[in-house]
């Protein structure tokens, strides 16, 4: 995507390959965990080997859109952003490929030696990744932001049970609503409205806040939108679900509507920072969604 290899340039290319930054006893050890998950044939397999190496154009990079709001903040051009806030676009990425990766475990109705030792390794992965990034995080001594990111893993954790909770007053879009806001939106949410309390933009924190929330919920509704599209069988698709009787270019219709709500708001609070290239490579990923 176009948009995306723009906005990285507007912020010098920056890399999230974290890998870098662990020891290389960690290294190793990550490594074998990684060479049995692939051997396993678990489906997971894919989306390790996606997340595990630079970003591509198709993807959102939360440590990318985290930097962009704190370059989108500044008012002078040349102005650098702050080594806290690169550490925290970084630790952001991390806890996203974390959660990901927890994201891949699968349910087994049958036993299945292979898939159950995938299972096993994928957690241990995703927990890895996810205690470097408690340890970084500590080590920027913010209890409000720790506290921050504390919510985010929290919500994800919950997004789990919002079908068991929800009653009949809620809708199925409701609930990938609610579902999408805490497995993705609140991450992305709190690491905006973070990295502007490193930078001191106080007068910027709800709009950033309220930025990675929307901006989250348009990628992924384009997300679903885009692999619905794709099915072979649309029955078992999730908007199967949340528009049931309609025709596939009915719920296409009605899905866009969301996504293009999710939009105009993202671009909404990206207007209340001030004119700069990384303002605009982040307008400019919101805009391209509705292509």
């Amino acid at each position: 995507m176009e948009a995306v290899s723009n906005a990285k340039k507007v912020a010098g290319n920056p890399t999230f390959h974290f890998l870098e930054t662990i020891g290389s006893h960690e290294i190793s050890s990550m490594a074998i965990y990684l060479k049995k998950l692939m051997d396993t044939g678990h489906p997971l397999t894919a989306t390790v080997e996606r997340l595990m190496t630079p970003e591509n154009e198709t993807d959102l990079s939360r440590g990318l859109i985290v930097w962009l709001v704190s370059q989108a903040a500044k008012c002078e051009p040349s102005e650098d952003i702050l080594p806290e806030q690169k550490k925290l676009a970084e630790i952001t990425q991390m806890i996203h490929t974390s959660h990901e990766i927890h994201s891949g475990i699968i349910n087994l109705e049958t036993p299945n030696e292979d898939l159950e030792l995938g299972n096993k390794l994928a957690l241990l992965c995703g927990d890895f990744i996810q205690s470097r990034s408690s340890v970084y995080l500590a080590a920027l001594r913010n209890l409000k932001i720790m506290d921050l990111y504390g919510q985010a893993i929290s919500e994800f954790s919950a997004s789990e049970f919002v079908e068991l909770v929800a009653d009949e007053k809620h809708s199925e879009l409701d609930k990938w609503s609610q579902q999408t806001k805490m497995r993705y939106g609140s991450l992305l949410a709190h690491s905006c409205q973070s990295t502007l309390m490193i930078g001191n933009n106080t007068e910027l924190l709800l709009c950033g806040k309220h930025f990675g929330l929307e901006i989250a919920l348009a990628w992924q509704a384009n997300v679903t939108l885009q692999s619905y599209k794709k099915a072979t069988n649309k029955e078992e698709h999730v908007l199967t679900k949340v528009f049931p009787g309609a025709s596939v270019q009915e719920a296409v219709s009605r899905f866009q509507v969301v996504r293009d709500n999710h939009v105009d708001a993202a671009l909404k609070m990206a207007n209340e920072f001030p004119k700069n290239e990384a303002k605009l490579a982040l307008c400019n990923i919101a805009r391209v969604l509705k292509c």
